[in-house]
Formats: structure tokens, sequence, C-alpha cells
């Protein structure tokens, strides 16, 4: 295998994200020769305000350089909006010989020039459109936005999708939602995939990062993961948390990603304001992929109130027990024993949220429990889904 050349094509590809495209990079590389083409600039999910905690500029330099083991050439692009653009990824795909060519997220505009490219190197085409990016807007506006969709976005997915030899999308909503632009196309699951170089159990990890938070033994941590955004309600897991608190004096609650937004300064004030919380919840800002790792080792049980996210397979490679809402957007994630589901129903949501912590806490969280679910849950690695990838031509070996 080591003599197949790949090329990976995406829009935005930031390495301290821990984004599907950072580990599908690496795996890649152990079994052939890998390259990244993508655009210039740090994906628009990351504002400003991220950066500046990480130190990081909104702009790479162009060209191509080596970056842990993988060649990454980045174009000069236009910007639209999450879009971006250049006819130079064109042009390189032409001038390259790839026996296999991965496009991931075509809505991001720039893997649609392995397309143009109009070369016969097989290609797979790999989505991440879902109804959780518009589930907040009124009913009205979805509409909207589902015709717009429709008229541009599903147009390029059937180009895509014509000319591809498979395509997976990351949620079975996913695959609900492309299957009128397949192109004739059978779309298949491939789940988001943590990078398990990254993430992991390790309980040295997990005392000393608890050590340095000043939680103690009997402490029972519940992490928030990700971008703070209003969609996402971490106000319900306050809620829940402070409804529990009597129950378990021991609970504690960790949220990260605050930033300057309203919305992070809501939240901080929120927990201010309520009775018997604030002693128990801890702040972080926004963390590198590495920082990730250590705070879900650090902590006992995971809740996502509404959003699906990357972060939730991550979280799952710590072994980190996981409660998250029960619908189509994370439905295929886990396995009897790796967490629970809650309802996503609008009418007891916190109860509903408070309930599915209990039910973890009263499990336990030995560091056997953590291992077994870390193991049960490596199928979501990014090692397993490269070996999907790579079946077609001869597997990975």
């Amino acid at each position: 295998m080591t003599s197949k050349k790949i090329l990976l094509i995406v829009g935005y590809f930031d390495w301290f994200s821990g984004y599907q495209e950072t580990g599908l990079a690496t795996w890649l590389s152990r079994y052939a020769s890998v390259e990244v083409l993508t655009g210039d600039r740090v994906s628009t999910m990351f504002s400003d305000g991220h950066l500046d905690s990480l130190g990081l500029p909104r702009r790479y330099p162009t060209g191509t350089t080596e970056e842990h083991g993988v060649r990454v050439t980045r174009v000069p692009t236009t910007e639209i909006r999450s879009m971006v653009w250049s006819w130079a990824a064109v042009r390189h795909i032409r001038s390259g010989n790839y026996d296999l060519i991965i496009q991931v997220m075509p809505g991001q505009l720039l893997p649609l020039a392995a397309t143009l490219a109009g070369n016969r190197t097989r290609r797979v085409a790999l989505y991440g459109d879902n109804s959780a990016m518009w589930s907040h807007l009124p009913r009205w506006k979805r509409l909207i936005k589902g015709l717009l969709f429709a008229m541009t976005k599903g147009i390029l997915y059937t180009v895509v999708n014509s000319r591809a030899n498979e395509v997976r999308g990351y949620t079975p909503n996913t695959v609900a939602r492309l299957r009128a632009f397949s192109a004739g196309r059978a779309i298949e699951v491939l789940p988001l995939a943590f990078d398990p170089g990254i993430f992991k159990f390790d309980p040295q990890v997990r005392l000393s990062k608890r050590e340095e938070l000043g939680y103690s033994p009997a402490d029972i941590v519940v992490i928030a993961a990700g971008k703070t955004q209003r969609k996402k309600r971490l106000d319900l897991l306050i809620a829940a948390t402070a409804a529990l608190a009597p129950q378990f004096p021991s609970l504690k609650l960790l949220l990260t990603g605050i930033d300057d937004s309203e919305y992070s300064r809501d939240l901080v004030e929120t927990v201010k304001a309520t009775p018997g919380l604030a002693g128990r919840t801890q702040f972080t800002g926004f963390v590198d992929a590495s920082e990730l790792n250590r705070l879900f080792n650090a902590s006992d049980i995971g809740v996502w109130p509404r959003m699906p996210a990357i972060t939730i397979q991550q979280a799952m490679g710590t072994g980190l027990a996981v409660a998250v809402p029960s619908n189509d957007w994370v439905s295929h994630l886990l396995r009897p024993g790796t967490g629970v589901y809650f309802s996503a129903a609008d009418e007891h949501p916190v109860e509903e949220i408070a309930s599915a912590i209990r039910t973890l806490v009263c499990k336990g969280q030995s560091d056997d429990d953590r291992g077994w679910r870390a193991t049960t849950n490596r199928w979501l690695g990014a090692d397993r889904v490269v070996q999907s990838l790579l079946t077609p031509l001869g597997g990975a070996s």
C-alpha cells in the first residue's frame, strides 16, 4: 500500500481542531502517500476569539509543506461565507497522479475541484450536512433554507456524486437528506471519527489533570465540550446540574470553549446566579485537541444537550460515559454500556438531561469501566474508518 497515492481535498484543514479530516490524513499516511489539498484560511467555525486563545492567525502561508508526516498543499482562496474556491486547486489535481481522491465536505466548494479536474481517478465523497444546522430556526426559515439548499448545494452535490465512485454521509440524517441528490449512487453512513492517537484513556493523564483542576477522587465531573453557541442549549445542562446538586453533593460541572461572546457571558452569569452552582462549576476557554483529550480524561460524564458534534466521538475515544439526545444525528453512535440517550422532545428537557446524568452517575466510573468503554468505542477511530476507505484499493496493510 505504500506505493498508493491519495489526495484528500477539503476547503478547510486545521490540525488544532482534531476534526475528521485531520484524523483521516494522519491514519491514511500509515498506509499510503497522502497529500492534503486545501485552502489558506482557518475554518469559519472558529472565531477570532478562539484563534486568539490558541495564539494562531486566521490565514496560512500558501504552498506545500510536510506537516505531521503529511504533505499539505494550501492554495490561495476566495471565501464566501463558509465556502472557499480556487482554480489553482483544479490545475493542481490535473498535474498530479493519484490512486484515490477523497472529497471531504463538498459543501465547502473547494472539493468540487476534483470533479472539475476531469481525471479518472477513483473518488469518494464524504458529507456532513444534517438538519441540526437549521434546527434552531423557525419553521418558515427552515423551509426557505431547504429550498435554497436544493437550488444551490443540491445541484452541486448531484454533480459531485454523479462522478464519484462512493458517497458516504456522517450520520443517518445526512444520508436521508442527501438521497435526493445522490445521482443514483448508494449513500452509506461513515461515522465521524476521532483520532485514536490523540483521544485515548490514560489513567495517569486523568489523575494529573484532575489534580490540576482541583478535583478530589470522589468528585463526579460532568463536562460540556466544544464551542459555545446558543443553539447548543448549554443552559439546559446548567439547570439539570443545579437540579441534581442536592442529591449528589460531589457533582461538578466543567464547561469548555467559553469566550467573549454574549452567550458565554450569559452562561457565566447564569451559573453565578444559581444558588449552590458557582462553587461546583469551572470554565475553560477554547482549547486544542490535545488539551481537550486531557479534559475528557479528567471528567466522568459528557453531555450534549441538543447538537451533534465531533467532540462526542472524541470523548468516547477516551472512554467517557456520554449522554446525548435520541435522534438521527447521533442514533448510530452508542453501543450498550457506552452511554445513554435521552428524549430530545421539548416538553421536559431539563428533567430528561438530569435523568440521564443520574443514570450514568449510578453506574460508577472506575478506571476499568473507562478502559472497557474506550476499547468498545474504537470502531469510531479514524484507523477503522481508513480501513473501509482503502478496501477498494486492496485494503490497509
